[in-house]
């Protein structure tokens, strides 16, 4: 059976070409996908993963390879305000679409991948500074609520800068994530949006088990609350009009299920569309 047998136009995107464009978006804008504080970012020898960047990056400074975030700071110290050095880097990310021959899914997520459905794999390095004794008994004590600087003596505190422990080293650890998940239209407000919808999230090596429950938990909950408020396509963004030399006007819109079984569809590798054509004088 043609692609068009049940539609006018067709077109799909294979998982090579998706994931080819991800390799070079993480080279060309890597600060898209690693974070740090300023310290960190700085200086290379404390990165937790090597930045693999273009030429043209390194035309720059440290801020075009990393997001500069604050230091993370310590619960409860404000006087003065403590506050740790850390990484955050996300080093490899790719897609499948069903089958399922590009990512060997953990065995907690069932595999193989189900029909209609893609796969999604990254993984995270990061660290967060555990500063030595001696570099923490550099802050001076006695000025919390108990403190000479204290209400107890009537006096008023001063909004002191954060104490940033210099890093001598980070204790870098990384994670394996995993993403399964499929797309739909789903229908809010009168009108008909695209929305994909994360199935299963694993994170693999994390203990306790409530723990690793807990945080797939969260980051399933994350992804599919994004997908909906951040990511949702309305359907009619996809229709076309175009209007040919005034004499017909020419609308492309997305073919109905049925007579396409799936439409998107996900599957022999690719993420597939169908659409129809309309010519009205």
């Amino acid at each position: 059976m043609a692609f068009t047998d049940n539609c006018d136009l067709y077109a799909a995107v294979h998982e090579d070409g998706i994931n080819r464009v991800i390799h070079h978006v993480m080279r060309q804008r890597p600060s898209l996908f690693n974070y740090a504080s300023d310290y960190i970012a700085k200086n290379e020898g404390l990165w937790c993963w090597k930045v693999d960047r273009t030429s043209d990056v390194e035309k720059y400074n440290h801020a075009f390879i990393f997001k500069i975030e604050d230091p993370i700071p310590i619960l409860g110290a404000d006087a003065p305000p403590v506050a740790l050095n850390f990484c955050a880097q996300l080093v490899a990310a790719k897609i499948d679409f069903h089958p399922g021959n590009v990512i060997a899914l953990p065995a907690e997520m069932n595999p193989p991948l189900q029909p209609q459905h893609l796969a999604f794999a990254v993984r995270l390095c990061g660290a967060l500074d555990c500063p030595a004794p001696d570099l923490l008994g550099k802050i001076p004590p006695g000025q919390g609520e108990t403190g000479f600087l204290g209400s107890a003596e009537g006096h008023q505190r001063p909004k002191l800068p954060p104490e940033v422990p210099p890093t001598r080293h980070l204790n870098c650890f990384c994670l394996d994530a995993f993403l399964t998940g499929h797309v739909e239209r789903q229908t809010a407000f009168g009108e008909t949006w695209l929305v994909g919808v994360v199935d299963d999230v694993d994170i693999v090596d994390i203990k306790p088990d409530q723990l690793e429950d807990a945080v797939n938990c969260y980051l399933k909950t994350l992804a599919n609350v994004l997908l909906k408020e951040k990511l949702a396509i309305r359907m009619k963004l996809l229709l076309l009009n175009v209007p040919l030399l005034k004499l017909a006007k020419i609308t492309v819109k997305p073919s109905p299920n049925p007579p396409i079984p799936n439409n998107p569809a996900i599957e022999q590798d690719q993420l597939k569309a169908f659409f129809d054509v309309e010519v009205k004088p």
